[in-house]
């Protein structure tokens, strides 16, 4: 692995179109913004595939605080965030270009793209936790940006205030648990506690134990709430409020990805930490289950993504909490292609009908936009798990890490994967069968569009290939060269048989799945849905009460608190209100004594001084 300086030019290329965009971005023509953000981070993506080539890069400043060095590594497991966030982060921005044509915004939202991939890169490429949490922040910060980026409306700027509050509760986690590590070990660097607590792929003798349990766990919280799992999911839905692009920059290919790669890249904390691991099982199973079944009550075509998005993230949790490290990061890169994918039909379908969102005034676009209903299928058959697609393969890995570790989690899972192969087909149904509900014109996207979901449904087709089962590939791509960066423990291959059979119940159960989904949902597009189902429908669409909760339990009563204190405080100032009147008063009445002339001012002194002889006199 070399020493360059070329490793931090990967993240100043988008920082630099930042900074350009932001200062000078209104004075250049559309598109010019987008063309030079794009072509920025197509940069950033290039010299990042470059230096992986040639076996990886380092580059650091060790004393930029003592005992923690600003230090940026380029491994296989960085590497490849590199070519998610980079490389998806690249279509989305072209994507962008036409989406945000005419926007009064447009060089403002380039700029806002820009700081978000650059903040992102910090984030993968950094090799010390603070560096890491740099990035941590920044994330949060252009997500602030840019889910209110329309902040005119009420809405969007309150969805982007609560997913920035929402997320510093998770932060909280984070920063406690570099203070952890810190005091135990005394450095902050990734490769030195990775030396110092699992050297030789395994606890060192002697090591504390319950210190690294403690920092695992707190880690672990900031984990959760930058994924957005259960209890801190409530702010991903309400991250629509922004532009599409938005969205999917956020749920494909960088943010919400950020706290399974953070399990991934300290994997040496929890490999060997089978009660910490099990939380991990556990929050993931739970926000994959809750996720998916939000998805069904969702009328907004972005909301129907995005909890899809909270249930995929559960399955990345579920398999770094069974020590499936590289299965996780496989379900990552096949889930950016899909979800960029169906993020980006979603949005060719908003432009065509002048932006309706509501798929209940949608249907029979299949009849109207010849390309997106070809991308629309793919994402949603590689969403449900279709086999040989994307999605299926890293699913499928998923489900057997889950049976070896536990049957019962297994079954969950797969019952998981049964209901996302349901609403997948829903969004479609809704969208593109039947008859069209609304009053548009509908029409297809521009080719500034439509490209970048040519290349994505490739990926969601063919990304698959490079992580199969041992039982189809003795040796697929992907598993060894990650696991090169991974701490794990190697184990024995399920038999043979035991692969086919879940291969095979996983595609039995997926197809079923599709199919059922794809002939019920037409019932709800013609209005016919039986009425347990519109019953269910209601609490879905209310996400299950969880923001009922969260105001019941926190934000009414602090809301209250606050107006006791406020009150409190305007009261005890209302007491000393008489002694600030009485001193302004004085202090006017004296200011008009400042005349500016010399007369005046002579006057006065003699008569103090007159003053002063009688007060003498009568003393």
């Amino acid at each position: 692995m070399q020493e360059t300086v070329l490793l931090p030019l990967i993240i100043l290329l988008p920082l630099l179109g930042f900074a350009v965009l932001g200062l000078w971005g209104r004075r250049l023509p559309e598109p010019v913004p987008g063309v030079v953000a794009s072509a920025l981070v197509l940069g950033s993506l290039l010299l990042g595939l470059v230096l992986l080539g040639q076996g990886g890069a380092r580059w650091a400043v060790e004393d930029w605080i003592p005992g923690v060095p600003l230090s940026f590594v380029l491994d296989n497991l960085s590497g490849l965030m590199v070519m998610v966030v980079a490389g998806v982060g690249f279509l989305i921005h072209v994507y962008a270009i036409g989406y945000m044509h005419s926007d009064p915004g447009f060089s403002r939202f380039f700029s806002y793209f820009n700081l978000f991939i650059a903040a992102m890169l910090v984030l993968v490429l950094g090799d010390s936790l603070p560096v890491v949490f740099i990035g941590w922040e920044g994330v949060g910060l252009a997500s602030y940006l840019l889910i209110g980026f329309w902040y005119t409306e009420r809405v969007n700027a309150d969805s982007a205030r609560k997913a920035f509050i929402v997320n510093r509760i998770g932060d909280l986690g984070f920063l406690l648990g570099m203070g952890v590590l810190w005091a135990h070990f005394g450095t902050l660097s990734i490769s030195e506690l990775r030396e110092l607590i699992a050297p030789e792929g395994e606890f060192a003798v002697g090591i504390n134990v319950a210190a690294v349990s403690l920092a695992a766990f707190l880690l672990f919280i900031g984990a959760i709430g930058k994924s957005a799992q259960v209890p801190l999911m409530v702010w991903l839905p309400d991250a629509m409020a922004g532009p599409t692009p938005v969205s999917a920059l956020i749920h494909a290919a960088t943010m919400v990805t950020a706290g399974v790669y953070l399990l991934c890249r300290n994997s040496f904390l929890y490999f060997d930490l089978p009660d910490v691991s099990f939380w991990v099982v556990l929050i993931g199973m739970l926000t994959a289950l809750y996720g998916a079944l939000c998805a069904f009550g969702q009328t907004d075509i972005k909301r129907i993504v995005a909890y899809s998005t909270l249930s995929q993230l559960g399955y990345m949790f579920v398999a770094a909490g069974v020590g499936a490290y590289w299965v996780a990061m496989f379900h990552v890169l096949t889930h950016a292609f899909f979800k960029a994918l169906l993020f980006m039909s979603s949005g060719a379908v908003i432009h065509a009908l002048g932006g309706e969102q509501d798929v209940r005034k949608m249907g029979g676009m299949w009849n109207y936009l010849p390309q997106t209903r070809i991308h629309g299928l793919v994402g949603a058959l590689a969403l449900g798990g279709l086999p040989l697609l994307s999605g299926f393969w890293s699913k499928d890995a998923i489900l057997a890490a889950s049976y070896e570790y536990s049957a019962l989690l297994w079954f969950v899972m797969l019952i998981t994967a049964a209901l996302t192969a349901l609403y997948s087909m829903r969004w479609f149904v809704l969208v593109f069968m039947g008859k069209y509900r609304g009053h548009e014109h509908p029409h297809e996207s521009p080719a500034v569009m439509t490209w970048p979901n040519h290349v994505l449904t490739l990926g969601s087709l063919f990304a698959g290939f490079v992580g199969l089962p041992y039982v189809v590939q003795s040796e697929n791509l992907l598993e060894p060269w990650l696991n090169k960066a991974i701490v794990h423990h190697e184990h024995e291959k399920l038999p043979v048989l035991d692969e086919w059979a879940l291969i095979l119940v996983s595609a039995v159960v997926a197809l079923g799945a599709l199919y059922y989904g794809y002939r019920f949902f037409q019932a709800e597009a013609a209005g016919r849905l039986p009425a347990w189902f519109t019953r269910f429908q209601e609490a879905s669409l209310r996400s299950f009460y969880a923001d009922d909760v969260y105001n019941a339990l926190l934000v009414r009563p602090l809301k209250s608190l606050a107006k006791i204190l406020f009150d409190a405080d305007g009261g005890l100032l209302g007491g000393f209100w008489w002694l600030g009147s009485a001193t302004g008063n004085l202090g006017a009445l004296l200011a008009r004594l400042e005349t500016g002339y010399l007369r005046f001012y002579a006057a006065g002194l003699l008569i103090a001084a007159v003053l002063l002889v009688l007060v003498g006199v009568i003393r």
